[in-house]
């Protein structure tokens, strides 16, 4: 009888709880590689010897990396970059490993630029080759990445879905007694993300701390509805119940705040219908998150700092909320240049008016016709309120 081979003997046990091994290709050089499954670990440096990492395709160590790594995300997150894994696939994935250059990356990335995607979707797609590029490298099919030195395109526009204009917001004040207008409601007055108001429950609202609970959020998984717990720690936070929103809100009240009929969170098509039929009433198209940045506009022209800004609206870094006040501040000096420009169209129209006067006081002096230019002097007063 065949002697058992004590596989986990043969490699090195990592902290991180992986067997690390060695295989060696054509050339001699040594590569590391790794599993949990030290019995999966000797197949794959038997096989990696046997073909060398040349035969490893971008695609088919993509799928690799997605079977793994998509399990690890939530529904939310992998709905959102799937399609800049297809369309990375879509590019690499014929190709070898050792094949694809950094050249390769930064061609790609420019292409996109060139297409009109934001910097945050370039940096998605970049990210996303990185990622599976770091698979590779753990899983010993090659020991570089051609992302690590390539840099963004220039000139990327920022790809802000923006703050509501004034024209919204006044609707949204108005429109509180609308069907689903306590939501937009909530949304300008609180900057809840859209899940975590969606997960709001009445016990969450403190009224004698004037503070608001946020402790759960919606996430959608296809049309139904999951409850699950903020992702960092910022997340889960007490915002300040402010005294216009505590008068909007149903007081003695238990349960989901937006409710479907049977007492829990709506699903995807419920929000959905219910957010367009309440556009549609109010007459405005606009975004539960501009109500969010909204929220931060109001913070922003109240004189709260960044960091207290941050805390309210859960960010976890500060340089969201950053960005965020950034954006606010052209918006506001956009504004600024507008008031000044009528302003200064205003006066020179004044400075015409007077000039014309002006002429005409010199005409009737001219004539001295001294009961005409007292009649024209008592006409310039009424007009300017002397």
């Amino acid at each position: 009888m065949a002697k058992k081979i004590d596989y986990s003997a043969l490699y090195t046990l990592r902290a991180d709880g992986r067997y690390m091994g060695y295989w060696h290709d054509a050339d001699g050089a040594r590569h590391a590689i790794y599993d949990r499954d030290p019995a999966a670990l000797y197949r794959k440096i038997a096989e990696r010897e046997a073909t060398g990492a040349s035969s490893a395709t971008f695609g088919a160590v993509a799928e690799a990396w997605s079977a793994q790594r998509w399990e690890e995300l939530s529904y939310k997150t992998v709905e959102a970059y799937k399609p800049v894994f297809r369309r990375v696939v879509a590019r690499f994935g014929a190709r070898g490993l050792g094949d694809i250059q950094t050249a390769d990356v930064a061609a790609y990335l420019q292409e996109l630029a060139r297409q009109g995607y934001a910097r945050r979707s370039v940096q998605m797609h970049r990210d996303m080759v990185g990622q599976i590029y770091k698979y590779a490298i753990a899983e010993g099919l090659t020991q570089s990445s051609p992302v690590d030195h390539v840099q963004m395109p220039r000139g990327l526009s920022s790809g802000s879905r923006g703050i509501a204009s004034d024209a919204a917001v006044s609707a949204v004040k108005a429109g509180l007694a609308q069907p689903f207008g306590l939501f937009a409601y909530l949304c300008l007055y609180s900057g809840l993300r859209r899940g975590e108001a969606l997960a709001l429950k009445y016990e969450d609202i403190d009224r004698a701390a004037r503070l608001i609970h946020v402790r759960r959020s919606v996430e959608f998984a296809g049309n139904n509805p999951h409850i699950k717990q903020p992702k960092t720690a910022s997340g889960k936070r007490d915002v300040i119940l402010l005294d216009v929103l505590a008068d909007a809100l149903p007081q003695k009240k238990r349960g989901y705040v937006f409710a479907g009929d049977d007492g829990k969170p709506i699903t995807r098509d419920q929000y959905r219908k219910r957010w367009a039929a309440y556009c549609a009433a109010i007459g405005q198209e606009l975004t539960a998150h501009q109500l969010r940045h909204a929220y931060a506009t109001i913070l922003y022209e109240a004189g709260v700092g960044d960091k207290d800004t941050q805390e309210q609206l859960g960010h976890s870094r500060i340089e969201l909320t950053r960005d965020i006040y950034q954006h606010i501040t052209k918006r506001q000096r956009s504004r600024t240049a507008a008031r000044l420009n009528e302003y200064i169209a205003a006066e020179d129209g004044d400075a015409d008016d007077i000039d014309e006067t002006a002429r005409q006081i010199a005409a009737l002096l001219a004539g001295k016709d001294a009961r005409a230019v007292l009649a024209r002097l008592a006409a310039i007063m009424a007009e300017t309120g002397d």
